[in-house]
């Protein structure tokens, strides 16, 4: 159904509130960072913009910062940081303020697009209300990472990437080319979005979205390889260390404690963990990420995401588990590396419930918007002190990212349990069909207690959300 037919009055009342907690919670946020209201550290929500500035006056000349050691972003990044000075010489606004106005449409994009999706899952289900559990826990998500969002371009990455999970056009064709282009640009801006593809389906509609992802980064990328120094973040990239908020870096911030010998310096835009064996780990991350997503892979294969397996319940939770991996592998582990979560786990609670081709992953979903809610308080409140080795900031990092790693791990097994192992044991069903003489012959694929063919039949309908009219009666004397 188009945007156009659920824009009915009744679902606008119904949306009112959630718009209303929306409006209200960016409000707060914006007067943080236009600091008339006092914030913990009004300079960690403005200290990159001070960096995109003078980045998007090299890209006006026709050139990348290469001789910049911060600059470690793909060359489509050259484009989101460059549209604030665009809107500064329309607008007269300042770099800043035209900056927080394209992160401010970016939320709010997002928010309407999990609104629009709560919609359609009412819309399919079928029940009395519209749930707007998606939206509340985006709303909440954002407001507990506090301002400095919206100091950063992670947001209107999000942003572009929520457009390739939710928009629905007229045609399937346009939609998943959208989706596809999407997903492209998305990639060529900070990398992560390709992770979108693993949720695919098969067949022509994957085909399509990737031939279309394909398209919306390359032409831009083409475009931007003009300018020199468009591929110099690979030399920066690749040169960091240990950032110390990473997942891999939390074994050296405890070792310090215990006699380790460690320093904590400011390398390469990030305060990175330096000492015996970080350098081994830093260079096995990208390995580690590798082996991550060959899991995907393999989880793909055997989940079998034929269409009519495939639902938009998969897109979202595998989207989800693959910018997790990324994540908890990554050397580095920004603060704002965690919108790019709140974006995915509220369109995975937007389309619950699980019987009506929803999400497996609402409770990874629920313990990493708590993870979240504890990320404001590591930055900008005990980052000062984890700088200088202190040991409180230091344990609540550790804690921090042992939920991110149990949040992953969790939602990993449920994606293969839900998609592979529920699938097989409806592969071992016995399948009936007529003879020659309309007789019903049943060929079993082995002989199975009836006890257990029971249990996994009710497993199969419980899965795929169907209920039995009556109850399964109880075998007779002598049937097996």
């Amino acid at each position: 159904m188009t945007l156009r037919a659920m824009l009915t009055l009744t679902r606008l009342r119904s949306a009112a509130l959630p718009a209303a907690i929306w409006a209200w919670t960016r409000g707060v946020l914006l007067l943080y960072v236009y600091d008339v209201l006092p914030y913990i550290s009004h300079g960690d929500i403005t200290g990159d913009l001070k960096l995109y500035n003078h980045w998007s006056s090299i890209f006006s000349t026709g050139h990348f910062p290469q001789n910049d050691r911060s600059w470690q972003y793909p060359p489509g990044a050259a484009l989101v940081i460059e549209f604030p000075r665009l809107i500064r010489s329309l607008t007269g606004l300042s770099y800043n303020s035209a900056f927080y106005a394209m992160a401010l449409a970016s939320d709010l994009i997002i928010f309407l697009l999990v609104v629009y999706r709560c919609w359609r899952t009412h819309e399919e289900t079928g029940s009395e209300r519209v749930d707007y559990v998606g939206a509340y826990a985006y709303v909440a998500a954002i407001f507990m990472l506090g301002p400095f969002i919206f100091g950063r371009y992670d947001i209107t990455v999000t942003m572009i990437a929520s457009v390739g999970l939710v928009v629905t056009l007229r045609t399937a064709t346009a939609t998943w080319r959208l989706r596809g282009a999407a997903i492209g640009l998305g990639t060529i801006v900070k990398v992560w979005p390709m992770a979108l593809i693993l949720g695919l389906p098969r067949g022509r509609d994957g085909r399509r979205t990737v031939s279309w992802a394909v398209i919306g980064g390359a032409v831009p990328t083409l475009i931007l390889l003009i300018m020199p120094g468009a591929l110099s973040f690979l030399k920066q990239q690749g040169s960091r260390g240990l950032e110390i908020e990473s997942v891999l870096a939390t074994p050296f911030l405890l070792a310090r404690h215990f006699g380790y010998h460690a320093v904590i310096r400011n390398s390469y835009g990030s305060w990175q963990i330096v000492g015996r064996g970080t350098g081994v780990i830093a260079a096995f991350c990208e390995a580690l990420t590798l082996l991550g997503f060959c899991w995907l892979l393999w989880w793909r294969r055997r989940a079998k995401l034929t269409p009519e397996r495939w639902t938009e319940g998969v897109y979202y939770d595998a989207g989800l588990v693959a910018v997790m991996i990324s994540i908890i592998t990554s050397r580095v582990l920004s603060p704002q590396y965690l919108v790019w979560v709140c974006g995915l786990l509220a369109l995975c609670l937007a389309i619950a419930p699980l019987k009506h081709g929803g999400t497996v992953l609402a409770g990874p979903c629920w313990l990493l918007l708590g993870t979240i809610s504890l990320t404001q308080l590591e930055f900008p409140l005990l980052f000062p002190t984890l700088v200088h080795g202190g040991t409180k900031a230091a344990l609540f990092v550790t804690g921090r990212n042992v939920l991110l790693v149990g949040a992953t791990v969790w939602a990993a097994y449920l994606l293969w349990k839900r998609y592979v192992v529920v699938e097989e044991k409806v592969s071992e069903i016995p399948e009936a069909e007529g003879d020659e003489r309309g007789a019903v012959v049943v060929h079993p694929v082995r002989r199975v207690p009836v006890q257990q063919r029971v249990h996994v039949v009710a497993q199969v309908l419980e899965a795929r959300g169907q209920v039995a009219d009556e109850p399964f009666p109880k075998p007779g004397p002598g049937f097996q």
